[in-house]
């Protein structure tokens, strides 16, 4: 089984030692994917200091040097994976950026040339801001040879004159009627991979995740961890329910504690993983 794990929201806000904190002992045990934005904008989202919240100022990574070089050595490192998360992330017209609209091509080139020339790093993943993607923000990331960090489904705007999405609908499709949890395989849509996250979040349980993990292995699967740094010192918000951090962390021991497990980044779990099919 492959293991991999999606963290969202890195941008000009954060600050080296919130990463460092949150994963600088995990990442001695396996790589981190980090959806990182560009250009954020300061809107609404959690991932915004209460202090620029509502502002709707632009704020490019490159200002936050510190953050920049931090990211640099450790990316060099193999520490972290830097996924693209969007453009601005946050827009004052609509919740999701991704989710239709025009000019979302440029931003997915524009904005994925600027993280790999700031970070001297190669980009293959896509992370839509908030999960929310549509048919022509799945359009604008096959265009730029792209992979998707997540789901998007029919509904979505998968290519419905393609065989590729009607076999992989029609696997999720019988997996679910036998009772099978998540999605513990990678989809291959034929114009782009896709990989679901399980949210590791206030909202969540261990146990439906810990059973989301179970079947992927026994599939010889894959499972991807999907959570926020800023969220890790977080209670969940059910008393039965482990801390933000102690949830991921028991994750993780799973993970370490089968041998059968091969801990990489989501871009390795897209190109290499088991396929659904």
């Amino acid at each position: 089984m492959y293991f991999c794990i999606r963290d969202d929201d890195t941008s000009y806000f954060t600050a080296p030692d919130e990463l460092e904190a949150a994963y600088g002992e995990i990442t001695k045990c396996g790589p981190v994917s980090l959806a990182v934005v560009p250009f954020h904008r300061a809107g609404d989202s959690k991932g915004v200091p209460e202090k620029y919240r509502g502002r709707w100022t632009v704020h490019p990574l490159h200002e936050n040097m510190d953050l920049v070089q931090y990211l640099r050595t450790a990316v060099a490192a193999g520490r972290f994976e830097i996924m693209l998360h969007g453009y601005y992330h946050d827009e004052r017209e609509t919740r999701f950026e991704f989710n239709g609209g025009a000019g979302l091509v440029q931003r997915v080139t524009d904005g994925r040339k600027y993280l790999q020339d700031l970070l001297s790093t190669k980009i293959r993943v896509f992370v839509a801001p908030r999960n929310a993607i549509g048919r022509e923000g799945l359009r604008a990331i096959s265009q730029s040879g792209l992979n998707l960090g997540g789901t998007a489904g029919i509904r979505a705007g998968w290519p419905l004159a393609s065989r590729d999405t009607w076999r992989t609908w029609s696997r999720l499709r019988k997996w679910r009627r036998g009772g099978g949890l998540g999605v513990p395989w990678i989809l291959d849509l034929g114009d782009h991979r896709e990989i679901a996250g399980n949210p590791v979040t206030p909202a969540s349980s261990f146990e439906q995740n810990a059973a989301c993990f179970r079947d992927a292995l026994t599939n010889n699967g894959v499972f991807c961890a999907a959570t926020h740094y800023w969220e890790l010192e977080a209670s969940s918000a059910s008393l039965q329910e482990p801390p933000v951090g102690e949830h991921l962390r028991r994750l993780i021991e799973m993970a370490r504690l089968d041998a059968k497990i091969v801990w990489r980044t989501v871009g390795e779990c897209l190109e290499k993983g088991p396929i659904a099919g």
